[in-house]
């Protein structure tokens, strides 16, 4: 059977070359502690259970999986979402060889087609050997967390203004002045998105990473965190504000909140 993984890792060089690059912000220069940021982004997606390192929502068509809740789409499904899944599979396999069933599948689909399927097979041996490999490699995934970002921003970066490019830079500049500031702007983007998306707007306005970066004021490295923490509080109330009434999105903002508030305490 044809092995996938050497197809999705020539997207990973690609990935990796993107990476490089980053149109002139401090990130790509970062010194992370990558176990420091997976304990901090797991504890964040899972509340620290390992059973959520594989796991289908009964609100999503679709499971996610490792410390990001990285999704894998089945066929046939449709979602205004990017998956993430095959290219994480991609880049630490790099490094440490994800379980031959998932290495050999052709096409690189979930082998389950929905949430039963999913849960009938939560013992059998595909799940369990996923799941172990997931539990070996959170270093590996919160790196690729990491270049994933700095390539996304990398490729954002020509479509802004140049105030906004260097307002931008500012602000990403004062927050890689503490493990803190980094750390937000890694998991943020992991939890809502780097802002690219059109598909991810209400009414025009947007609530990723980038959004939140331009509408905070030009920050210090003493107040750059608090800033963003308020900034991006403002964004998803605003998301909020503009969402579909039959979404109801209120619901998850406090959710949303505590999360953001977990940046100014950790350690």
């Amino acid at each position: 059977m044809k092995n996938i993984i050497p197809l999705l890792s020539a997207g990973v060089a690609l990935f990796w070359l993107a990476a490089a690059q980053a149109a002139g912000l401090p990130l790509s220069n970062q010194s992370i502690d990558y176990q420091w940021v997976a304990k901090h982004i797991e504890q964040n997606e899972t509340g620290g259970h390992a059973k959520y390192l594989a796991y289908w929502s009964r609100n999503e068509p679709f499971p996610s999986f490792g410390i990001g809740h990285f999704i894998w789409i089945p066929k046939n499904v449709s979602v205004p979402f990017e998956q993430t899944f095959p290219q994480m599979v991609a880049f630490v396999s790099a490094r440490r060889p994800a379980p031959e069933w998932l290495q050999s599948l052709t096409p690189f689909e979930p082998p389950w087609p929905n949430r039963a399927a999913f849960d009938q097979a939560w013992s059998k041996p595909k799940l369990t050997e996923l799941r172990q490999w997931l539990a070996a490699t959170k270093s590996e995934q919160a790196e690729f967390i990491f270049q994933r970002l700095v390539a996304e921003l990398d490729r954002l970066w020509p479509t802004l203004t140049p105030a906004q490019q260097q307002h931008l830079s500012y602000n990403v500049n004062q927050l890689t002045q503490t493990p803190q500031g980094v750390f937000a702007m890694i998991d943020y983007a992991n939890f809502k998105g780097i802002g690219h998306n059109a598909k991810e707007r209400y009414l025009g306005e947007g609530w990723g990473l980038v959004d939140v970066l331009l509408a905070m004021p030009e920050t210090t490295e003493t107040t750059a965190l608090p800033d963003f923490v308020a900034s991006a509080k403002a964004r998803l109330q605003l998301r909020v504000k503009l969402s579909p009434l039959d979404k109801s999105e209120k619901r998850w903002l406090p959710g949303w909140e505590k999360r953001l508030n977990r940046y100014l305490t950790l350690s």
